[in-house]
């Protein structure tokens, strides 16, 4: 049996939670998989293999290298491996490498020259310097991340490459935090990791914990972070880390890097190993800031979570419901706001920037935009009044009149046919504006002979095309009625609906019962050219003229113009089958 094929075996044997574990921690991208060999696939990559490998504690590496030299390796470091798809575990209990884990192990052998690695830091900072600036740094990601959601809310983010986002689009989260493209590209991936985005249809939307995070606590926030981190180290690499820590018995700051050093060995002889990823993550969440440990990861490490945020909830900044309003239509928090306020304003204007102190302007857009998602007129002026405690000034006033007056003129629904859209307004002269902006070209939009517009694109990314554009539009369902831009991948209050992985998991699971009762042509097509890859045999089963069904045990030759060829060893023939008589193929 080839290697492709011993991994999607052992696939298929694994749970839902050991599959949605090697997925998490061996950071593959599950949501374009069709089958359980596509999944092999992805993990058996050299790539893949040497950022997990890189990523082993010394335990796991000395079992590896006692299979590899033919020896019984420990119990539980090879259970670990099994899970982590690196070694399978035969009938009689013994344990093989998978081919590209062993070349790994032994590039990795001669490639990192461990004792070499420095083990001593130059400068230990205090405790208290380390949660400082911990807290400090756990404030600015969950900022950033919130950012994130609204940007994705209120924007069509593409997705470019394979699971990536554009350059102008990470510019334009980076501006508004005050930090480097690399920071907004990590927050990208923590988002995706945290379920607060996803990718469907070709776009980055809100993910199943979107609107959950927006109504969390600080601390809340937090500990799902802690949580989606650990879930990236593994249950198994957390205990380890912990037990190392403690035995060392440190009574300073504990130095994580020099942790991961000492018990990973192989950590630096991967570009991308996925401790690197697991560190990077770690200083943005706060749980370690230059590589020393906050004083609650330890609490975080041993799974006590609410504990490990209740302790970082006291280096947090303090919030303060305060704002200044201008008559430049802009809006100053001097601090933190809290959540309630921040999500509120962050439905009715656009941040220019956020930190400790945030700016966010107002527009006509923007005001839409909060009237789309439930407030009213009246919300606004009222939370604007309160938190600045002084009447409103006249620029802002006429806004959010104007604005609450205009709000609906310019609708985008669903079209028939050709026409997937269809803009209305009252208002032609409007209209006639939007045929004629050069930033909507790209549309092709036309004329409709009842004086609307027409376009052949989606509903949704005309709308947000407009909204690019400066036109202040809304959608609309087939009764007329306002849809909010609020619309995520999943339910966030309900926790029995799946997670994007789960999702995935579910639907290679009924792929794989499908392949096994009603495959259709190209399922069948697939199996075939993956048997003659791989060099496997199959057993398939055949529909006579007669309408009795056969079954062959074959070893395949070639596959082409719609006929199978292959040798039947038993019968010691070779036999040509047409696809079309084929009903079911199993590899073996």
């Amino acid at each position: 049996m080839s290697e492709l094929l011993r991994i999607a075996s052992a696939l298929r044997r694994a749970s839902d939670d050991d599959l949605k574990a090697v997925i998490s921690q061996r950071m593959v991208n599950s949501s374009g998989l069709r089958d359980f060999f596509d999944l092999a696939d992805s993990l058996s990559q050299p790539k893949s293999v040497a950022s997990t490998v890189a990523g082993l504690p010394k335990q796991q590496i000395a079992a590896l290298v006692a299979i590899l030299d033919g020896e019984q390796p420990e119990e539980s470091a090879a259970d670990r491996l099994c899970r982590l798809m690196l070694i399978d575990r035969a009938s009689d209990g013994t344990y093989a490498l998978f081919e590209s884990t062993a070349a790994c192990l032994q590039t990795l052998a001669l490639d990192t020259d461990v004792a070499s690695v420095e083990l001593l830091d130059s400068s230990v900072p205090s405790q208290l310097e380390v949660d400082r600036d911990s807290g400090i740094a756990a404030f600015e990601t969950s900022q950033a991340l919130t950012e994130l959601v609204f940007d994705v809310e209120q924007r069509f983010i593409r997705e470019v490459g394979k699971k990536n986002v554009g350059l102008p689009d990470i510019k334009r989260l980076a501006q508004h935090v005050r930090q480097t493209n690399d920071f907004a590209r990590e927050v990208y991936e923590l988002a995706n990791h945290a379920d607060l985005i996803g990718l469907a249809n070709g776009r980055w939307q809100l993910g199943p914990q979107a609107l959950a995070w927006l109504d969390w606590q600080p601390e809340r926030r937090h500990q799902h972070l802690m949580q989606i981190w650990l879930r990236l180290l593994g249950e198994s690499s957390a205990t380890d880390l912990l037990q190392s820590i403690e035995s060392n018995q440190a009574v300073a700051t504990v130095s994580l890097k020099r942790e991961l050093r000492e018990n990973y060995p192989f950590a630096d002889g991967a570009v991308s190993s996925r401790i690197s990823r697991v560190v990077s993550f770690a200083e943005r969440i706060g749980l370690s800031h230059n590589g020393f440990l906050s004083s609650w990861a330890l609490s975080a490490l041993g799974g006590e979570l609410p504990a490990a945020a209740n302790s970082a909830s006291a280096f947090l900044p303090k919030p303060q419901r305060k704002l200044i309003c201008q008559a430049d239509l802009s809006l100053i928090a001097p601090g933190p706001l809290p959540t309630d306020v921040e999500i509120a304003v962050r439905r009715f204007a656009d941040t220019e920037q956020i930190g400790m102190a945030s700016t966010y302007r107002m527009s006509a857009l923007s005001i839409s935009h909060g009237l789309e998602t439930g407030l009213t007129e009246e919300d606004i002026r009222g939370w604007l009044l309160e938190l600045t405690g002084k009447s409103l000034p006249q620029p802002v006033d006429y806004l959010i009149r104007e604005a609450a007056q205009r709000f609906g003129r310019l609708t985008v629904g669903a079209g028939e046919l050709e026409t997937k859209s269809v803009i209305k307004s009252l208002d032609s002269i409007l209209l006639a504006q939007i045929l004629n902006e050069s930033k909507l070209k790209p549309f092709a939009m036309y004329a409709l002979p009842d004086g609307s517009i027409g376009c052949r694109f989606e509903p949704e990314m005309v709308y947000f095309g407009l909204r690019e554009a400066g036109f202040s539009a809304v959608r609309i369902d087939s009764n007329g009625n306002i849809l909010s831009p609020r619309t995520p991948l999943g339910t966030s209050e309900q926790s029995a609906n799946p997670t994007t992985v789960d999702a995935d998991i579910q639907r290679l699971r009924e792929q794989e019962e499908k392949l096994g009762s009603e495959p259709d042509g190209d399922d069948l097509v697939r199996s075939i050219q993956l048997a003659i890859k791989n060099k496997s045999i199959i057993v398939i089963g055949v529909t006579t003229n007669t309408g009795a069904e056969l079954e062959f045990t074959l070893e395949p030759i070639g596959f082409a113009n719609g006929r199978l060829r292959a040798k039947d060893k038993k019968a010691d023939i070779e036999r040509t089958l047409p696809l079309a008589s084929i009903t079911r193929v199993s590899l073996g």
